[in-house]
């Protein structure tokens, strides 16, 4: 069970998967994964994830583009990001950069700077949906 700040996250309470990227470990380039990540090392790249990712505490992300249902930050994360549902800053949290999600919350302690777009995140580009068809 993930716990951040008193927060469950969403995947500790559905029973789903979650790939974990653990403190300690460096992981560079692009991860796509059908489960729930928690991320409590460090990224740096392109992150697609169908379930919900969590930025642990100790977590450092550099993402030139995340892409989730739900995205929860309790560590640091730079870059930009885009969630269907619900974007969390926690009191731990610091995101620098863009965000476009249906839901951004800022809890009081979290840090945010940039830009955000409020509205539902597309689910892929246009493009690569024709051509897959």
């Amino acid at each position: 069970m993930f716990r951040m700040n008193g927060w469950r996250s969403q995947s500790s309470r559905s029973g789903h998967s979650v790939s974990l990227i653990g403190e300690g470990s460096v992981l560079e380039g692009a991860f796509r994964s059908e489960a729930d990540v928690r991320i409590e090392g460090e990224f740096q790249g392109v992150l697609q994830a169908a379930g919900e990712v969590a930025v642990g505490e100790k977590g450092i992300v550099r993402s030139t583009d995340l892409r989730a249902r739900d995205v929860v930050i309790a560590g640091r994360l730079d870059g930009r990001v885009e969630a269907e549902g619900t974007v969390r800053i926690t009191p731990t949290g610091r995101l620098v950069g863009t965000v476009r999600a249906a839901t951004l919350i800022i809890e009081p302690g979290a840090v945010f700077q940039g830009q955000s777009e409020m509205g539902q995140a597309p689910q892929e580009d246009a493009s690569l949906v024709i051509a897959v068809l």
